[in-house]
């Protein structure tokens, strides 16, 4: 399942999701998390390092330690933009697939804002909560501290 966490700016939702990533793991769940970056191009390696100059000289890289492993590929910019791309080719099997932003993909969303009024702003997809510290009338609606509750909800949509 892909669900995206859309909102406002600084309204929130990375700390809802990096707060909700420890219930939704003791829950057994594999989760991963699309970071949408808007900006173009981005460096998760640092210049002038072996593996940033090999993927310099032209070749996609695979960084890996005991512990992690990055993989630093060239997309278009039609499969960057593609979350269901995105999906097929690397994170299908995960039980849960969470995106920051991607808020004009259309996907199932729970959208996080400072005023009632901003969810208008993100009705691209299904929305299936609000988390915002005002009720928001006409959606399900939780406050921004109720982590569990939400992680709740997100676990009895995966059944």
């Amino acid at each position: 399942m892909i669900l995206s966490i859309v909102g406002t700016s600084d309204s929130g939702k990375t700390t809802l999701i990096t707060r909700m990533m420890p219930i939704l793991r003791e829950k057994g769940l594999r989760v991963a998390v699309v970071k949408r970056h808007a900006h173009g191009d981005f460096e998760i390696d640092k210049e002038g390092k072996d593996s940033w100059k090999i993927y310099n000289s032209g070749a996609d890289v695979v960084i890996a330690s005991p512990v992690k492993l990055a993989f630093i590929r060239r997309v278009s910019e039609e499969e960057g933009n593609d979350l269901d791309w995105i999906y097929e080719r690397y994170l299908s099997d995960y039980d849960l697939v969470i995106t920051e932003g991607f808020s004009k993909a259309g996907k199932d969303r729970i959208v996080v804002v400072k005023k009632p009024g901003e969810v208008e702003h993100f009705r691209q997809g299904r929305i299936l909560a609000v988390v915002c510290d005002e009720r928001v009338d006409g959606h399900k609606w939780f406050r921004r501290d109720e982590v569990e509750r939400i992680a709740e909800f997100i676990v009895s949509l995966l059944h």
